[in-house]
């Protein structure tokens, strides 16, 4: 059994958030890469997640239990992983500002908690390009898998949250504190502005499971809804260059 670090991050708000986080940081250890799984009540499944990133071997696993109520982070630390928790949802962007803060690896591999298919090969695709300076980021792209969300990564590929990139460079994203579900837009449009190198990466049979299975068809809807508010508020945040 690996052991695991845990650390509680109370937080009132975005700006403690980070504040809380990079005090912890100094005792998180580091390492040339990690993995980082950012959860909300993903207890059912961040296991699956952890168990294929640590067999990926490129560096420790760290979940960031983002105000969960249903024990992900107790399912974390059972599958291995180190366990960061925040005091409250501050949300997906909130997450992975307090993980940025607090690790001191060069490159993050960022992975949701809700993956279904992911293998240990899929993570060291996903970061072997940063680590050996071919890109500045990758993003993946299922490929394969469960057919609705492989037809979702077709006509919007920039909401996949499967990615390799610099933890400065992470940090250096504006309104990434605040982005929540847009995070990966205000990734994507800080990336596209600053020029950075980018690359694909095709993860063959790897999909997610919808909101709507995880909170069923109401709650579901609601979140998706949340998350589109957050993508356009994002989205027009990184058009207007980051404001």
């Amino acid at each position: 059994m690996r052991s695991a670090a845990s650390y509680t991050v109370e937080v009132a708000d975005h700006a403690a958030a980070e504040a809380a986080a990079a005090e912890t940081g100094a005792h998180a250890g580091s390492s040339r890469c990690a993995v980082v799984v950012p959860a909300y009540n993903e207890a059912g499944g961040v296991g699956v997640v952890v168990a294929a990133a640590l067999a990926g071997g490129i560096g420790p696993v760290w979940v960031v239990d983002d105000g969960s109520t249903d024990g992900t982070a107790e399912a974390a630390r059972a599958a291995g992983a180190h366990v960061l928790e925040l005091g409250r949802n501050v949300g997906k962007g909130g997450a992975l500002l307090a993980a940025a803060r607090t690790l001191d690896a060069d490159v993050v591999v960022l992975l949701d908690a809700d993956l279904v298919g992911l293998e240990a090969a899929h993570v060291r695709a996903l970061a072997e390009p940063v680590l050996r300076g071919d890109a500045d980021m990758t993003r993946g792209v299922f490929r394969g898998g469960r057919w609705r969300t492989t037809a979702a990564q077709r006509l919007t590929p920039q909401l996949n949250g499967q990615r390799a990139l610099r933890r400065t460079a992470l940090l250096d994203v504006p309104g990434i504190g605040a982005s929540r579900y847009g995070v990966e837009v205000a990734i994507g449009e800080h990336a596209r502005r600053s020029g950075w190198r980018r690359c694909d990466v095709a993860l063959e049979g790897v999909s997610q499971v919808m909101k709507e299975e995880k909170r069923g068809w109401l709650a579901g809807l609601s979140l998706r809804a949340s998350m589109y508010r957050d993508i356009l508020r994002a989205l027009w945040r990184g058009r207007m260059g980051g404001a």
